[in-house]
């Protein structure tokens, strides 16, 4: 009895000492987030408006509010270029650093920014030059259709330095180091805020760029952020460093890693197409119901930060113990994970719940906005748990190097109730916050899939 509560307790401060810094990071991302979308959604000032003037503002601020919703759903898929690499390099580097094999880690560092660098400027030209397809395809018309080009062509000239940036967190995390990524993130969303602010509005000495001076903040903030985590690794940190000669091709190290990362990757792409069809439908229904979706998430966000920040501890102390020979060990911590992350999101799932509409009230002083963001809240606030769920056992098979089994408890999910139950929607004329029930009905769906094959063990005896 006296070793079990020791172990919990070792368990629970490595939880905290790897979550916290990321914890921190996904804050003030989230809050850099809540910022772009709030200049975005105040763009033109309505105080002492009246009359055609104030609906111009509206209808302007609405257009600019959809445009970064949508950009959103962009930077996500900057995210899964990263997961279908970052995933493989955290898998492999934490078995790695738990069987204290240092220098297949290096490895593994190595091979991973040199793909990744590589897959982010084929991205980046790919999305400079099908920016307007784009726009239609997500539903963006006229105004909405104009701000959301423009800010992706500003976008894509830092995208190369946040893929090798994202890569460079993925290997630190795997490694155990938390801290330096969390540190490194910070300062770009520092960079972020102070930029986006400065040049949407003219202040601080900044030119007045408006809706432009968003994308350029963002972009600039990414090349920091990817210069900034290659020194961090060329010097190297406490279990892992890049070397030079780690960036020439070695194609059976990329092999493990995509072996790995294809699933996670083929996983993210699939729930990102399933999401990009959600949004082209929202959009549709025209820009305040796209901005009240957007906002709703990004109030939900701060919710499934804690879930992600846990769901980070999880996968490297997984990794970790696998490495070591102790799964046991490894299952004791993603349980201990779920109480905690899993506890706080039900915590603020009630607060959706029960003020719904003050959490509306925050980003946005259109009443017609609010309304809707109200309602979405109110809905997603009933399945936290199984979000969380969603989260952090995913976050556990991935760890684990368990990725084909997490794609194939997704696939199901997605498909039938995400796309196929929205896609109905949309034929019946389905509003916003009946849209947003088949979502969290998807949710807790995947929660308990992702569950069930994490209780099974199989993934005790994943290869890597």
């Amino acid at each position: 009895m006296l070793q079990s509560t020791r172990t919990e307790r070792s368990l629970l401060r490595q939880l905290l000492l790897l979550a916290l810094p990321v914890f921190a990071e996904h804050t003030l991302h989230i809050l850099v987030g809540v910022t772009d979308t709030y200049l975005a959604n105040h763009l033109l000032g309505t105080q002492g408006v009246t009359g055609t003037a104030l609906k111009l503002a509206h209808d302007t601020n609405a257009a600019a509010g959809a445009a970064v919703g949508s950009i959103a759903y962009i930077t996500w898929f900057i995210g899964l270029i990263v997961s279908s690499i970052g995933t493989g390099a955290t898998a492999i580097i934490a078995r790695s650093v738990g069987a204290r094999h240092r220098r297949l880690a290096n490895k593994v560092c190595g091979q991973s920014i040199l793909c990744s660098s590589a897959m982010g400027v084929i991205v980046a030209i790919g999305m400079y030059l099908l920016a307007e397809p784009i726009a239609h395809a997500v539903g963006l018309h006229d105004q909405a259709g104009r701000f959301f080009v423009d800010y992706i062509r500003i976008l894509v000239i830092g995208l190369p330095f946040a893929v090798i940036m994202f890569t460079a967190n993925a290997c630190l995390r795997g490694s155990g180091d938390t801290v330096t990524p969390a540190a490194a993130m910070i300062t770009v969303d520092i960079v972020n805020f102070v930029l986006t602010v400065g040049l949407t509005y003219g202040v601080w000495y900044m030119p007045e760029l408006g809706f432009r001076g968003i994308a350029i903040g963002t972009s600039a903030a990414y090349i920091t952020g990817g210069l900034l985590q290659l020194v961090v690794l060329l010097i190297g940190r406490k279990h892992l460093k890049l070397f030079v000669h780690r960036l020439r091709p070695d194609f059976h190290t990329i092999k493990r890693i995509v072996r790995i990362g294809i699933p996670a990757g083929s996983e993210g792409l699939l729930w990102w197409i399933a999401n990009f069809a959600v949004v082209s439908v929202v959009n549709r229904l025209g820009n305040e119901s796209a901005t009240a979706h957007n906002l709703a998430i990004r109030v939900e966000s701060f919710s499934f930060m804690s879930g992600m920040a846990i769901g980070t501890a999880v996968a490297t102390l997984v990794g970790q113990n696998l490495g070591a020979r102790n799964p046991d060990r490894a299952r004791r911590a993603v349980y201990l994970g779920y109480g905690i992350g899993g506890g706080m999101m039900v915590l603020l799932g009630f607060s959706f719940i029960a003020f719904s509409g003050w959490w509306a009230t925050l980003f946005t002083d259109d009443p017609a906005v609010q309304h809707l963001t109200a309602q979405c809240l109110f809905r997603t606030g009933f399945i936290q748990c199984g979000m969380a769920g969603s989260i952090i056992f995913g976050s556990a098979l991935r760890g684990a190097g368990d990725t084909m089994a997490a794609l194939l408890s997704s696939v199901g999910s997605v498909i039938v109730i995400r796309c196929g139950g929205v896609l109905i929607a949309q034929a019946l004329g389905a509003d916003l916050p009946t849209i947003w029930l088949i979502l969290c009905l998807e949710l807790l769906t995947r929660g308990i899939l992702l569950y069930s094959r994490f209780a099974s063990g199989k993934w005790v005896h994943a290869k890597v």
